[in-house]
């Protein structure tokens, strides 16, 4: 799979956001083949502003809501994958966590909010968190729950691979 939509405000800012089933190296390629001889497909989800720098507005962020709920429905058995970045910095505020667990708190809200305000009660969201050494890690695996055990082996190999 290789989907980009691209999401554009008022503003004049720009979103990329990417679905792709080429790899990161997040994940091990011998869980992949594992789930992929299961008929399911494990897709990477990238998100990045391309343009602007003004806060990102809810509006925007229903969009992205909509864009990964339009995959995950329209392609039953995907699994998609999302690594909570630390590369671009927040807008000054004052939260004490670190830029990846915030904006793996936000994606998980986003994600609770769009489930129930739709009730769609056969997707997960599992937020694994890897301890690292100078600071934590958020990756995200989402997919339908039937494949839940898939989610939990993707989580222990990403846990042993960035948990060193």
């Amino acid at each position: 799979m290789n989907k980009v939509y691209t999401i554009c405000t008022d503003a004049g800012d720009e979103y990329k956001l990417q679905f792709t089933s080429e790899r990161s190296g997040a994940i091990a390629e011998e869980i992949i083949e594992i789930i992929n001889n299961k008929g399911i497909e494990v897709v990477e989800i990238g998100l990045g502003r391309i343009k602007g720098q003004n806060v990102t507005s809810l509006k925007v962020l229903s969009q992205i809501e909509q864009c990964i709920a339009e995959i995950i429905i329209d392609n039953p058995n995907v699994i998609l994958t999302f690594f909570c970045d630390f590369i671009s910095l927040l807008p000054s505020t004052k939260k004490t966590m670190s830029v990846q667990e915030y904006r793996s708190r936000l994606f998980s809200r986003m994600f609770d909010r769009y489930v129930s305000q739709y009730s769609i009660n056969y997707i997960y969201n599992k937020v694994i968190k890897v301890e690292g050494v100078a600071e934590d890690y958020y990756f995200h695996v989402i997919g339908n729950k039937e494949y839940i055990d898939y989610a939990n082996i993707i989580g222990e190999g990403i846990q042993k691979d960035f948990g060193k």
